[in-house]
């Protein structure tokens, strides 16, 4: 019950913050102009975006059962896809996108999966969906850093950091999983905080636990890796994933009448990936805020195409409910029908 009455409230939150962002983007733009394009939507055209953004977030759950069952034969794939696929969920009313892995471990072992096996498979997705994100935001900022730097200006340095903290956390997860002596970095950290009077006890808890925890999550993650199968056709889905949920924007575009290139398309395309991914560290559920006033601002560049601050605003609402709040409704039907799953004994 406390559980549910934890996810209810996080539900709260997210409604909250939309409402308040609407309210926001209400005072600070011509919402009439907003409203008024909106009533030109080509619903065919953004149903297309939605059935996209339901394809997207299939993948990104096949992606990660793909390593799952290279750990785990005995689990239903029904009982693993649907684990996986309440991720959008969970992550989505979590700050930092950081509620889908305790979660899903809960149900692993709910439904008696080996817990080592369990914190690899998600350890594992984590380290490929960084690969996958750090690879599209690397070639997106390569190819159209002018622009940008255009439609950033100062803002820019939010991107930067963003950039630079997805990579720093890929490259210190290849370090622990890889370097032998890693755990002991983590027992000085420990070690520090347990002279704390606040931090302690967590901290002794923590410091007990890391060698254990750091052999076998390197273990788990070393067998997979070796796995080329499960590391090409993981990685692989996670890409098509990201690909296909951030062209939605083009045919949220499209629906509201605009005529865009190829080039536009692409950027497009980086301007989402961009977005999401670098604005991770914003301390609210789905990143609220620096998600959408960096997408708002990624998207100034196309003025060339006849897209104002209103439509571009216009253009941002209908983007996060195709790539943000559908992939919460997926997420939540995926979790409401695996409560009601017998666990196999």
């Amino acid at each position: 019950m406390e559980k549910q009455k934890k996810i209810w409230l996080n539900i709260i939150l997210v409604i909250v913050i939309l409402l308040t962002m609407i309210t926001i983007v209400s005072s600070m733009n011509d919402m009439q102009a907003v409203l008024s394009l909106m009533g030109t939507l080509d619903i065919p055209f953004f149903l297309l975006a939605l059935l996209l953004g339901l394809i997207s977030f299939i993948l990104m759950s096949l992606s990660s059962q793909f390593v799952l069952t290279a750990l785990n034969k005995d689990l239903p794939f029904s009982i693993g896809f649907l684990i996986q696929a309440t991720e959008p969920f969970f992550n989505g009313i979590t700050p930092f996108s950081s509620g889908a892995q305790p979660f899903q471990l809960y149900y692993y072992h709910k439904h008696k999966v080996d817990p080592n096996h369990a914190t690899s498979v998600i350890v594992v997705n984590f380290i490929l969906f960084q690969i996958t994100s750090v690879l599209l935001s690397t070639i997106g900022l390569i190819a159209f850093w002018q622009d940008i730097y255009n439609a950033m200006g100062g803002n820019m340095t939010f991107i930067v950091i963003g950039y630079t903290i997805n990579t720093a956390i890929l490259v210190g997860l290849f370090l622990v999983a890889y370097i032998k002596k890693a755990y002991r970095l983590f027992e000085k950290l420990f070690s520090f905080f347990q002279k704390f009077k606040l931090t302690n006890k967590l901290a002794t808890n923590l410091h007990e636990k890391t060698f254990g925890f750091v052999t076998k999550f390197q273990q788990g993650v070393q067998f997979l890796f070796t796995k080329k199968r499960v590391f090409i056709l993981g990685a692989l889905f996670k890409l098509l994933s990201l690909i296909t949920l951030y062209s939605t924007t083009i045919f949220i575009v499209v629906s509201l009448g605009f005529e865009i290139n190829l080039n536009d398309n692409i950027y497009i395309v980086v301007a989402g990936i961009l977005a999401t991914t670098t604005m991770m560290f914003v301390p609210l559920p789905g990143a609220s805020g620096g998600t959408e006033a960096a997408f708002v601002g990624l998207m100034s560049v196309l003025f060339i195409t006849g897209i104002n601050a209103s439509s571009a605003v216009t253009i941002m609402l209908l983007w996060r409910v195709a790539t943000y709040y559908f992939g919460m409704l997926y997420g939540l039907i995926a979790y409401l029908i695996l409560k009601q799953k017998e666990v196999k004994l």
